[in-house]
Parts: C-alpha cells; structure tokens; sequence
C-alpha cells in the first residue's frame, strides 16, 4: 500500500508569511538606500541656504513606505495567481528593480539648459 504525502498547510502558510516579509524587507531597504543616494543632492535648501527639510519630513517616509508597499503588493498578486516559488521572487525583483530605476530617475538632478 503507497500512500501519498500532503503538505502540510501549516508550513505552506509560514513560506506565504516569510517570502511576504522578505519582499517587505527588500523593498524596504532598497527605498532607504534610494533615498540616502539622493539626499545629500537635495538637502541644501534652493533659498538662502537653509536646509531643505521636506527632504526628511516628506522623501524619506514616503521611499521608504513606497519601497514597502511594492514588493508586498507585488508578491501578494503573485502568490495568489501562481504556485511557482521563482515566478514570484522574480516579480517581486522586478518590482523592486522598477521603483528604484524610477525612484534614481525621479531624483536625477535637473541637466541645465543650454542657451541657442
């Protein structure tokens, strides 16, 4: 007599919850350290040289939060829509890779116009 073995659901959920906080974790880090490489650019205020401080009330939770919240959402869609392990580390890579690219992008400084 063979008898087949079920995964358990318990340790099919705690993969689900790790890769989760793994995505959240990644994301996370990866909108600090977008944020770091831009700040130091963007701290030196434009009017009388104060210091620009909306560069931490405002870039820095919103990066960092941002960095979060994509990668998460982008592995929940993935675990609800399919079983491959690698398809959604792969989807929660690329999300990561696309919002740092934006994120550099967004901080870029502005290239000075060049007068005809």
């Amino acid at each position: 007599m063979t008898t087949t073995r079920r995964k358990r659901p318990e340790a099919e959920g705690r993969a689900e919850t790790t890769g989760g906080c793994l995505s959240a974790a990644l994301g996370g880090a990866a909108g600090l350290g977008s944020w770091a490489v831009a700040a130091p650019r963007r701290w030196p205020g434009e009017f009388e040289t104060s210091p620009n401080w909306s560069v931490l009330y405002l870039d820095f939770p919103a990066m960092v939060l941002l960095g979060i919240a994509l990668p998460l959402l982008a592995w929940t869609v993935a675990a609800r829509t399919t079983s491959s392990p690698a398809l959604r580390a792969g989807a929660v890579l690329l999300t990561t890779t696309l919002f740092v690219a934006a994120a550099l992008g967004w901080y870029a400084p502005a290239r000075t116009a060049t007068p005809l």
